[in-house]
């Protein structure tokens, strides 16, 4: 097996999940992208600046704009000098639709054995501790 066919599983992987979330998270008028900023910043009382947001869900800052945006406009989060905060309504939304998420790890786990599960996480937290560096 090439790295690149390890590349490609990952990426289709990733879309699919990303269809198949984007496609149920419809019904609350978010993205799947746009529920891990408001996941990140629950974690925040007090706001989490923008630099720091881009990097905890590994985008760019071009990318976290284009998140942050929609997120701003419904009145989601607020941002104000370099920080974003979740508002009351992104923090009820939020409080929603996270349990979709363990819904949709409870789906990939079910495919795999205990040893499987805890193996395929120790990979990916050890590629997004390389991708950090």
């Amino acid at each position: 097996m090439t790295e690149n066919t390890i590349g490609s599983f990952f990426t289709k992987m990733s879309n699919e999940v990303e269809k198949q979330m984007d496609e149920d998270l419809k019904n609350f008028g978010i993205t799947a992208n746009e529920l891990e900023v408001l996941i990140e910043l629950r974690y925040h009382k007090h706001g989490k600046k923008l630099e720091k947001l881009a990097k905890a869900i590994h985008v760019n800052d071009e990318k976290l704009k284009t998140l942050t945006t929609p997120l701003a406009t419904k009145k989601l989060i607020t941002i104000s000098n370099d920080t974003a905060m979740n508002t009351d309504e992104g923090k009820e939304l939020c409080k929603k639709v996270a349990q979709h998420r363990r819904d949709t790890d409870q789906t990939i786990t079910a495919m795999l054995s205990k040893d499987e599960t805890l193996g395929l996480v120790n990979v990916l937290k050890k590629m997004l501790k390389e991708e950090e560096s």
